[in-house]
């Protein structure tokens, strides 16, 4: 390549259509995670067929048995100060978006200026 104006331009159009070419060459990469990730999820390890007998599908999460149940009961006692309380179920929390959102007020209320 000479040393010379023209050579620079030549270099310059060389990279230009380079850039191209390997930018491209990240998009096709890009562009194939997800079909793997497709066939990934499709063709399952042998180390998760073997757990699941070959069936594919996951065991159901076990039943809480007795000893869960009074230690959740003694911790339950030990938060009410010792106040005897009984159980009568057991279920996930439903949080109501009222707390939500009253917990939202209350946050951003305390950053707001004080006026003097």
């Amino acid at each position: 390549m000479p040393d010379t104006l023209q050579g620079a331009l030549i270099l310059s159009v060389i990279d230009f259509f380079l850039s191209f070419v390997i930018i491209s060459g990240i998009g096709v990469v890009l562009a194939l995670f997800p079909l793997l990730n497709r066939w990934h999820r499709t063709v399952p390890s042998a180390a998760v067929r073997d757990k699941a007998g070959g069936a594919g599908a996951a065991a159901p999460a076990p039943e809480p048995g007795d000893d869960d149940i009074a230690a959740i009961a003694a911790a339950v006692l030990v938060a009410m100060d010792g106040a005897p309380h009984r159980i009568l179920q057991i279920d996930p929390s439903q949080r109501s978006a009222g707390w939500v959102n009253e917990g939202r007020v209350a946050h951003h209320a305390s950053h707001a200026p004080k006026n003097a």
